[in-house]
């Protein structure tokens, strides 16, 4: 156990089944998404914290946001030829915008032009070609006004959604939770990262484990894994590794993932265009498997709704050096 734990959170009873965590490592290669209305920014993923943007004015951008050019069976279709096994997509991120159609709040992509719910066409997508699909959903939550008034009705709002996705969208192979970081010290303006009590994670990690028994489940906090965790998580870094300054330098018992991003940030970011190599890539994923860790690699989808074409490229070439390897 961490000793940074704080408010009981640990105590689940449950974890994935055995089969649940095959599918997840062999072999373990995964794509990432950060797509959301940040995406028009074309900043970070963060702009509405680090730019002070006002909630009205941010969510004014849902009537500009239309992914005409998205199309998920193309996404599919550059998975397989990538040599990824499973997609995982923010759903919801700490600005609280929804990627699915959600009946809990009006802040949803289906309340866009664009009105479609591109988890339902991705798990179909994903599914037909025997890709798994996982979820990136943010705890904290920016612009949720329970967030810091009520916290019971926050905590209904955060399960209710996760029953909605895991329950609406077939089979789901993992979740991955964000925004929590229990060491890290906020300061007296940092209103945005206070949660206003226990998250009861042992409630949540069970409710996944019943609602979909073969879905793993990791929290990006930071810290040694806590019961009900399946793998254990580092960002930009390989485990025990801790050159970025928050990765936690200590590995627990489960199975470990590393989560590397192929541009400089983790969104889309055409003023920071700076892609990895697909050798750079190869390298990093060569070596997480030699410390027996799944590889996760980010991306990040263009407002229009497409994958930049230079990350495409850059993806079609890990493959293809894949497959040349043997």
């Amino acid at each position: 156990m961490s000793q940074y734990i704080i408010n009981n959170e640990s105590g689940a009873k449950l974890q994935v089944r055995s089969a649940g965590m095959e599918e997840f490592k062999n072999p373990g290669f995964g794509l990432s998404m950060h797509w959301g209305l940040y995406s028009l920014i074309g900043r970070s993923e963060w702009a509405l914290h680090t730019e002070s943007i006002p909630h009205d004015k941010y969510f004014d951008m849902m009537n500009k946001f239309n992914p005409f050019r998205f199309n998920a069976d193309e996404w599919a279709d550059l998975m397989l030829e990538s040599g990824q096994k499973f997609l995982l997509i923010t759903s919801k991120h700490h600005d609280g915008f929804c990627m699915w159609d959600t009946a809990l709040t009006d802040k949803k992509i289906t309340n866009t032009p664009f009105s479609r719910d591109v988890i339902a066409e991705l798990s179909k997508a994903l599914n037909h070609r025997g890709l798994k699909l996982h979820f990136y959903y943010s705890l904290m939550d920016w612009t949720h006004p329970a967030y810091r008034t009520d916290w019971p009705a926050y905590l209904e709002y955060l399960n209710g959604q996760l029953t909605e996705l895991l329950t609406n969208y077939g089979k789901i192979n993992g979740v991955l939770f964000d925004g929590y970081w229990p060491r890290f010290e906020t300061g007296p303006n940092d209103a945005h990262f206070k949660e206003g009590d226990s998250y009861n994670l042992a409630g949540i990690y069970d409710l996944i484990h019943t609602l979909q028994p073969d879905a793993v489940v990791t929290n990006n906090h930071h810290m040694l894994p806590i019961d009900g965790e399946d793998y254990q998580v580092w960002e930009l870094d390989m485990p025990g590794e801790n050159t970025i300054g928050f990765n936690c330098p200590e590995i627990g018992d489960i199975t470990k993932a590393v989560w590397w991003n192929l541009n400089a940030g983790w969104s889309y970011q055409p003023g920071s265009h700076n892609l990895k190599s697909a050798d750079t890539i190869l390298t990093a994923k060569e070596n997480a498997e030699k410390r027996e860790s799944v590889f996760i690699l980010n991306i990040g989808p263009r407002p229009f709704g497409d994958i930049h074409p230079d990350e495409a490229a850059v993806l079609r070439q890990i493959g293809q050096k894949t497959r040349e390897k043997g």
